[in-house]
């Protein structure tokens, strides 16, 4: 089973779409594939959002590109 999830990267107003195995975590090193090239990431916030109903329902992970 896969998570489709929206990706912001360092606060920037543009998102992508990745799809992950497991919804990841703060603080997890995550490695997606932003316009075709694999970027090493931190996991710095995950949110759900819902409209009301489960097939509105997105979830959205903010990471850094800053690894600690």
């Amino acid at each position: 089973m896969t998570v489709n999830c929206r990706i912001s990267i360092d606060n920037r107003p543009e998102a992508t779409d990745a799809v992950f195995q497991a919804v990841p975590r703060i603080g997890e090193s995550v490695s997606p594939s932003i316009n075709g090239n694999a970027q090493d990431l931190r996991v710095s916030r995950v949110v759900h959002v819902t409209n009301g109903s489960l097939e509105g329902a997105a979830i959205v992970v903010e990471v850094t590109t800053n690894i600690l």
